[in-house]
């Protein structure tokens, strides 16, 4: 009896592991069951992210790779033009235009218009002086001359300036500009200026006592300067800077390349 209370026990006990287990089984078949949706959600989200992360990558690559040629290719330019955007930002700085206190040379109706800024005792304004007026001779241009001393390297250019002033108030300045760049040789110190320039004045027949009170009284120095600044707010860097109606050239001209700088600027 007792064995056989044992044996049903035991039975008994099998028979509940066995239902015990299609019970887990049941439930992890369940569980299996509802967990598959989420999972496939989570998958497809995974993928997405991934493309996202892709698309990123290779978007973010074009436009490394199109920065990279645009800067490439403006460093070619550059090195290849090095002067382009200084020219490019120079040539939207035009000069003032004919005032009627400026000294003009020439026919009023001539084609062009060359508004020059110099320095007399420039050697290259000098050459340049002389190819101006050899246009004006020959009815090409109008000429306007403005004053730019470079007292740093010609420290008697801006007494020279005053100069010619003084001698423009007795209708003499084109004159007296024409005998300053023909003596440029010997105005080689202060000494000599202040004699050269009262010698000057005598051989074009300027009163050179007038020419001399002038001069001491500083009347023209306020428009050199101003002409200076003008210059300056330019940016203009040397001389001789002229601008062939508001075209800005730099550096002496000789001539002949003044007359083919005067047909291309036609065209």
């Amino acid at each position: 009896m007792h064995l056989t209370r044992n044996k049903s026990a035991r039975q008994n006990g099998q028979v509940g592991d066995v239902i015990a287990k299609l019970i887990a089984g049941h439930a992890s078949a369940s569980l299996h069951l509802s967990l598959c949706p989420n999972w496939g959600a989570a998958e497809a989200t995974l993928q997405r992210t991934r493309r996202i992360q892709r698309d990123f990558f290779l978007g973010f690559l074009a436009v490394f790779s199109l920065c990279s040629l645009l800067l490439n290719g403006a460093l070619l330019f550059h090195l290849s033009h090095p002067s382009f955007w200084r020219d490019f930002k120079l040539s939207w700085l035009h000069p003032p235009p004919v005032r009627a206190t400026d000294h003009v040379r020439g026919d009023s109706n001539a084609p062009v218009t060359i508004v020059e800024y110099a320095d007399f005792q420039c050697p290259y304004c000098k050459q340049m002086h002389a190819s101006l007026q050899t246009a004006v001779q020959e009815g090409r241009i109008r000429w306007v001359y403005r004053h730019f001393p470079l007292s740093s390297i010609h420290p008697l250019a801006f007494k020279e300036a005053e100069a010619a002033e003084c001698a423009g108030t007795q209708g003499k300045f084109w004159e007296y500009a024409d005998a300053l760049f023909a003596a440029q040789a010997r105005l080689d110190s202060t000494r000599a200026l202040d004699r050269e320039l009262v010698s000057l004045a005598e051989g074009i027949n300027v009163d050179p006592a007038a020419l001399k009170e002038c001069l001491n009284s500083a009347k023209f120095a306020e428009i050199v300067k101003s002409q200076i600044r003008e210059a300056e707010a330019l940016q203009i860097s040397g001389t001789p800077t002229i601008f062939v109606d508001s075209k800005r050239h730099e550096g002496s001209v000789s001539y002949n390349d003044l007359k083919v700088l005067l047909a291309n600027h036609a065209t």
